[in-house]
């Protein structure tokens, strides 16, 4: 009986013990981040972007497209979240919603971009990097309010037909 008693009192002592450190533990607040995540994949135009600001937000835009966390980058995913990306800023009803214009058996491989086949993350960067190398027209690194203006203008007027491109 002494034994099972000299056990009993040390089991319940070592639990009584352990108990506020657990409680105090489980009590602490979490460390509050040091940097605000960013709410937004997209730059802050008033801000300048240097070619570090491109990669990470390549990789953050790759991140939130790899719905399935497997690499790669599927038309489907792409398309769903740009569907996602339009709804979340009002402009994503059911007619714009799957866009038929963009996507499909027939659109595939045609046009510019990543056209209707996976992407993988390196080859993604390595796109973001080519748009930033054309944007930054002083190439000092950095693309400044000014550089995303005519990139910007310059994308608006290939869209509308008044630039092919060509010279």
């Amino acid at each position: 009986m002494n034994k099972s008693l000299l056990l009993a009192l040390s089991l319940g002592g070592t639990l009584l013990a352990g108990a506020p450190a657990l409680a105090a533990a489980q009590a602490a607040p979490a460390a509050a981040p040091t940097t605000p995540a960013p709410t937004t994949l997209a730059p802050d135009p008033a801000r300048s972007q240097t070619r570090a600001d491109a990669i990470a937000a390549a990789d953050r835009r790759f991140a939130a497209m790899d719905a399935n966390h497997d690499g790669t980058v599927t038309a489907e995913e792409r398309h769903a979240w740009r569907d996602a990306r339009r709804a979340a800023r009002g402009g994503g009803d059911a007619a714009t919603a799957g866009r038929p214009d963009r996507a499909g058996p027939d659109r595939a491989g045609k046009g510019r971009g990543m056209k209707a086949r996976e992407i993988t993350q390196a080859e993604f960067r390595e796109r973001a990097l080519r748009m930033f190398d054309r944007m930054d027209t002083n190439h000092d690194g950095v693309v400044d309010a000014r550089e995303r203006e005519a990139a910007r203008l310059l994308m608006r007027a290939r869209m509308t037909g008044g630039d092919d491109g060509a010279n």
